[in-house]
């Protein structure tokens, strides 16, 4: 966008270093300044932020209420009294998986999953609570599936009405390390683990339905990768003019970020997947940063050492100043004004700086993904604003 591009890469190849060096050194600094245990605020974070989603406990009843003798468990409407999942019922001495149509009676017992307040309200509603397990019957079993079908993804539990088809009944559904109550209006997300309980061929049958092939969670599919780039370089190639004077186009970067984080939006689109796995994220990221600064350092190479010289200790001032004044403010407002916790202050200025190589340096420093969930969150607003101001510096100058 400038008249002269060479000047503008070499002054990027000027400024850059203290850019990089700078965020890293200010992310390594910050929690000593401050002096907080990066660790411990850690751990009181992830309990805090669990404390959201309710854990998951298992316990059995005793059915003593009269209210409930002889009915249904589709009568009492127990699911969505309480919110809590009944897994087994011994009436006698036999155990069987529950459907909506098993009636209870005086005496049988029956085993529960649910967070505290919902195994609360079954107590209530079905009578007295003990603590253990229903032991399974020898043609039951109890298995952890893995959601990894397409046809799967974004369906709601309800629909696949595995009681009925399978016999077999979810306990708890499992998400990013959090476990999720499973109530019939749950959206089905790849990489889901259901817990599921039923006879062993009605597990079978759920296994195939799901998946279940913990290979596709690292196989990496190019085919949405280059799609999305390929979408994301026409994107940015739109130029909308605001006037005679004042247009915005996304360019290519900001063409394929707009991209991605619609399709990430989306999830699925027919039998595409707009996602990939772990270690394909990191290589493309080490990849692009590498080609990034490649080119870089090739368009400013051949001029630096003259343009150095002449102004180059004035564009690394600025370039700090630059650096280090809006992390500044950043600390300040975030702590003093919003209160925002040093973890997700990390993650927000990383983030704001877009800077790949603060995060890692943030992400050495604590066993928590914190930083980079801020850092995500940050990232694109960052680049966005970056590359329109860009656009209108360029345009109000020239």
């Amino acid at each position: 966008f400038f008249t002269n591009s060479v000047n503008a890469s070499i002054a990027y190849g000027i400024a850059y270093p203290f850019g990089v060096i700078g965020v890293i050194l200010f992310v390594k600094l910050l929690p000593k300044i401050m002096r907080v245990n990066l660790d411990q605020e850690a751990r009181r974070l992830e309990i805090e932020r669990r404390g959201q989603f309710p854990e998951l406990g298992t316990c059995i009843y005793r059915v003593t209420n009269a209210s409930v003798f002889n009915r249904s468990l589709m009568q009492i409407n127990a699911r969505a009294m309480t919110g809590a999942v009944i897994s087994r019922l011994k009436h006698k001495d036999e155990i069987s998986i529950p459907t909506a149509h098993t009636v209870l009676h005086e005496g049988d017992y029956i085993q529960a999953v649910g967070s505290e307040e919902s195994l609360n309200q079954l107590s209530v509603l079905i009578g007295e609570r003990e603590e253990g397990e229903l032991p399974l019957d020898k043609t039951q079993e109890i298995e952890s599936l893995l959601l990894t079908k397409k046809d799967m993804i974004n369906k709601q539990l309800g629909d696949l009405n595995l009681q009925k088809n399978f016999g077999c009944t979810v306990t708890r559904v499992r998400r990013s390390g959090i476990d999720l109550s499973p109530s019939p209006d749950l959206a089905l997300k790849f990489g889901d683990k259901l817990m599921v309980v039923g006879e062993k061929e009605g597990i079978k049958g759920v296994a195939r339905l799901l998946g279940n092939n913990a290979k596709k969670l690292s196989d990496t599919d190019f085919f949405p990768i280059a799609m999305g780039i390929v979408l994301g370089v026409l994107f940015g190639k739109l130029n909308i003019s605001f006037s005679d004077t004042l247009s915005f186009s996304p360019g290519l970067t900001g063409g394929v970020l707009m991209v991605a984080l619609v399709l990430s939006a989306v999830g699925k689109t027919g039998p595409i997947i707009w996602s990939m796995s772990g270690p394909a994220n990191q290589l493309l990221r080490q990849l692009g940063l590498l080609l990034f600064l490649a080119e870089v350092g090739t368009s400013a190479g051949k001029n630096l050492v003259a343009t150095f010289q002449e102004s180059g200790l004035l564009m690394f001032g600025v370039g700090a100043a630059i650096t280090v004044v809006p992390m500044l403010v950043a600390v300040i407002v975030g702590r003093l004004v919003f209160k925002i916790n040093i973890l997700d202050l990390l993650g927000t200025i990383t983030g704001g700086m877009t800077s790949t190589p603060g995060l890692a340096a943030a992400d050495s420093m604590v066993d928590s993904n914190i930083p980079s969930v801020a850092y995500a969150t940050v990232y694109p607003i960052a680049m966005v604003f970056l590359i329109l101001f860009i656009q209108v510096i360029s345009s109000a100058v020239y």
